[in-house]
C-alpha cells in the first residue's frame, strides 16, 4: 500500500538561526554558520540583499567553510564580529580571517584576509555583494572605474545577457545606487577589480557584484602560501530622514499575520503541468501509475539522445507511460555532436508515436542553446508530423538569453522558447532557495521581450542542477555512500512543496504556458518507487512514499490550465487562486518561511479565511457558504 508523507518524513534540517544586527539606521541579519550578512535594510527598504565570501573551484563549485568566531560584540546600533573560515574539500584547502564592523552612522565594513594551505585550481575567491531586484531593477546607479572616472547609469529592467567580458557594470572601484531621491548607497571595493552580473539569469533574486572579472583567464592555479585580501565598505550618502520612523521594521520577528485580498477576476492562467520520465529507467508499475494519475499530468518529458543505442526503447517506454497516464509526450531530441544519425529510422519511430507528441525541444550535444542548424535538422525528422518545435536551452535562462543576444539562436525557426529552472546555481541554503522565486517571473518577461508571440515552456523545473554547463573539467565521481550531485534530500520535504507552489505562481505571472516538473518517481520524483529505497540514511523515504510535492500538485490537478490569480509576498508566502469562469473555486497557498505564519485572506463576494501555517506548509482553501461566511480549508501535509 502507498504510504503518505507526514511531517516527520518531509521536514528538512532547520535553517541556521540568524542574528539581528544594527548599524545606526540600518538593520540586517547575520548567519554565523557562513559569515553571510543578509537583508541589509533602511526601514522597509532593502539596501542590499547580502554580502558574503566564496571559494569557487575550477568548475564554479562552492567549497563550504567551517566558521569559528573569536569576537562578537553587539550593541544597540553597532557591532564587531571576527572569525576564521576554513574551506577544505578535495585538493582545496583555504583559510580566511573575516572582520565585520557596523558603525552608528550606517557604515558597514567587511574584510577578508585569506591564505592557501595547498596548491589547487580556482575560478574565484573572495567577496560577492547582492543587490535586491525589487528595489534595484531600473534604479539609477553610478559606477566608479579603477581609473577614477564616474559613469551614470541604471540597473537593467529586463534581464541583461551575460556575455563574458561585456558586463555593463565593469572595472569597478565603487558602485552606488539610489534608495530615495535624497539618499544613495555606495559600495567601495578593495583588493581586486569587481564587476556585476544580472543573477536573474539563474533565477537568483539579485544583481551580483563580484571580484575577479570573467574576462580574465580561469581556472587559475593557487599555490600554497598565496594570500587573498579584500574589503567591502557600505556607506549611505544623503538624508536618512527621508525614510520615516513608521517604516522601520524589526527584522528578527516577521509579522504574525499577513492580510491579502484576492481580486474578483483572474489575471493569468495556470501553466499546463507535466512530469519528466524517471531517470532511473525503471518502468512504472500499476500502484505508482494510480498515484500519478491523481496529478492528471498534461505531458511526460522524455530525453532522446540519438547517439545512444537505447534511444528507441526509451521512446517506446515513454510513450507507454504517457498513454497509461492519459498524458501527451514532450520530447527533448538531442542531436549528436559529431556522429551520424540514421534519420530514416528516427523519423519512422517519431511517426509511429506522432499522435501522442505535444511538442519537440530541439537540442544538440555540446550546444548550450539551439542553433539554426540544429532546429532545421530536427524539423527534417518531423516532416509530415504536426508537432511544434522549440528553440532554447537545456541549461539555465542565462544560456538562452546570451545566445539570442549574440544572434546565434534559432528564433525565426522556433514555434516556442524553452529553458530549465533550478534554484541552486550559486547558493544552497533554505533562504536563498526561497528567494529565487522572486526572479522566475523576470525570466519569462524577458523571454517575451525577445521571443515575440512565441509561447514559453519551462522544462524541466528541478531542485538541483542536472549537470554543470560551465564546468572546465569532468566532475569527480561521487562516493557510493553519497547522493549524486543532482539529488537533494529536500525532494521529499514540505520545503520543496512550498517552493514548487511559489514557482508555479511566479511562472504563471510571467505568462509561461507549459511547465515540466521533476520526474515521476525516485530521488528526483514526486513519490518514491515501491522498491526498497537506496541510501535511506541520506534520503529517508519509504517504499511507495508519496512526497508532499505530490500532495501540492494534486491540489491543482482538478483545474488544469485554469484561469488564476498568482500572488507572491517575497520571502513570506506564495498563492494561486484558481477560477472556473468567473467563479473562484479554490486557493493553494504556501508558507515560504521556516517559522509559523498567519494569514487573513479576503476573497470575492465576502468570503474570508483565517489560516495558521506551520513551517513550509501548503494549504488548500475551498470557499463555500454565502457572503460574510468563513471559507472551508483543507490542510495538506
Amino acid at each position: 500500500m502507498l504510504t503518505e508523507a507526514f511531517l516527520i518524513y518531509g521536514q528538512p534540517e532547520p535553517p541556521a538561526a540568524l542574528v539581528p544586527l544594527r548599524a545606526g539606521p540600518l538593520s540586517m541579519l547575520y548567519d554565523p554558520t557562513s559569515g553571510f550578512l543578509r537583508r541589509i535594510k533602511l526601514g522597509k527598504r532593502e539596501v542590499l540583499r547580502g554580502i558574503y565570501a566564496a571559494v569557487r573551484d575550477r568548475n564554479w563549485g562552492t567549497t563550504p567553510g567551517t566558521i569559528r568566531e573569536s569576537v562578537r560584540e553587539i550593541e544597540a546600533g553597532s557591532f564587531r564580529i571576527e572569525f576564521e573560515s576554513e574551506h577544505h574539500l578535495g585538493e582545496i584547502y583555504f583559510v580566511w580571517q573575516g572582520k565585520l564592523q557596523g558603525d552608528a552612522d550606517g557604515t558597514i565594513r567587511y574584510e577578508f584576509d585569506g591564505v592557501a594551505k595547498t596548491n589547487f585550481l580556482r575560478n574565484r575567491i573572495g567577496f560577492c555583494v547582492l543587490h535586491p531586484i525589487q528595489e534595484c531593477a531600473g534604479a539609477r546607479a553610478r559606477q566608479t572605474r579603477n581609473d577614477g572616472s564616474s559613469v551614470a547609469c541604471r540597473f537593467p529592467e529586463l534581464i541583461e545577457p551575460q556575455i563574458f567580458g561585456r558586463s555593463s557594470f565593469h572595472d569597478l572601484r565603487a558602485v552606488a545606487h539610489e534608495i530615495t531621491n535624497e539618499l544613495w548607497a555606495e559600495l567601495k571595493f578593495g583588493g581586486d577589480t569587481f564587476e556585476m552580473e544580472d543573477q536573474r539569469n539563474w533565477t537568483d533574486a539579485s544583481f551580483k557584484t563580484y571580484c575577479t572579472p570573467l574576462a580574465l583567464p580561469f581556472p587559475v592555479e593557487v599555490r600554497a602560501g598565496n594570500q587573498v585580501q579584500q574589503a567591502v565598505t557600505l556607506r549611505l550618502e544623503g538624508k536618512t530622514t527621508s525614510v520615516t520612523r513608521s517604516e522601520v521594521e524589526i527584522t528578527s520577528t516577521p509579522p504574525e499575520v499577513l492580510t491579502l485580498e484576492i481580486p474578483n477576476l483572474p489575471i493569468a492562467r495556470l501553466p499546463a503541468i507535466g512530469l519528466g520520465v524517471a531517470s532511473h529507467g525503471v518502468a512504472l508499475n500499476e500502484l505508482e501509475l494510480d498515484a500519478l494519475r491523481q496529478l492528471r499530468p498534461s505531458h511526460l518529458r522524455a530525453d532522446l539522445r540519438l547517439e545512444e543505442d537505447n534511444w528507441r526503447s526509451k521512446l517506446d517506454q515513454a510513450e507507454t507511460e504517457a498513454e497509461q497516464l492519459g498524458a501527451r509526450l514532450e520530447l527533448a531530441i538531442h542531436w549528436p555532436r559529431q556522429s551520424e544519425v540514421d534519420t530514416y529510422e528516427v523519423a519512422r519511430a517519431l511517426r509511429e508515436h506522432a499522435s501522442r507528441l505535444v511538442r519537440i525541444l530541439a537540442l544538440r550535444e555540446g550546444e548550450v542553446a539551439t542553433s539554426p542548424e540544429t532546429i532545421q535538422r530536427v524539423r527534417q525528422l518531423l516532416r509530415g508530423i504536426n508537432a511544434p518545435v522549440g528553440s532554447g536551452s537545456d541549461c539555465n535562462f542565462c544560456e538562452l538569453n546570451r545566445e539570442q543576444a549574440l544572434d546565434r539562436l534559432a528564433l525565426k525557426e522556433a514555434d516556442f522558447l524553452f529553458w530549465s529552472v533550478n534554484p541552486q546555481v550559486h547558493a544552497f541554503d533554505h533562504l536563498s532557495i526561497m528567494e529565487t522565486l522572486e526572479a522566475q517571473t523576470a525570466t519569462a518577461r524577458s523571454a517575451q521581450a525577445f521571443g515575440g508571440h512565441r509561447s514559453l515552456v519551462v522544462s524541466p523545473v528541478t531542485l538541483k542542477q542536472r549537470f554543470n554547463p560551465v564546468a572546465t573539467a569532468a566532475a569527480a565521481t561521487p562516493s557510493p555512500n553519497d547522493l549524486p550531485p543532482e539529488v537533494d534530500a529536500r525532494q521529499l520535504s514540505h520545503f520543496a512543496a512550498a517552493w514548487i507552489v511559489g514557482s508555479l505562481a511566479a511562472l504563471a505571472a510571467g505568462g509561461v504556458e507549459h511547465v515540466t516538473l521533476f520526474e515521476t518517481t525516485g530521488w528526483r520524483g514526486v513519490m518514491e518507487r515501491l522498491a526498497q529505497p537506496s541510501l535511506p540514511e541520506k534520503f529517508p523515504s519509504q517504499p511507495g512514499l508519496v512526497f508532499p510535492l505530490h500532495e501540492a500538485l494534486a491540489s491543482l490537478a482538478e483545474y488544469p490550465g485554469a484561469a488564476c490569480v498568482p500572488i507572491s509576498v517575497p520571502g513570506k508566502l506564495s498563492l494561486l487562486g484558481l477560477f472556473a469562469g468567473t467563479n473562484l473555486k479554490q486557493i493553494v497557498a504556501a508558507n515560504l518561511n521556516a517559522s509559523p505564519l498567519g494569514l487573513r485572506l479576503r476573497m470575492p463576494f465576502g468570503f474570508e479565511a483565517r489560516l495558521q501555517f506551520k513551517a513550509y506548509q501548503v494549504m488548500q482553501v475551498i470557499p463555500f457558504g454565502g457572503p460574510g461566511s468563513n471559507a472551508g480549508t483543507l490542510r495538506l501535509g
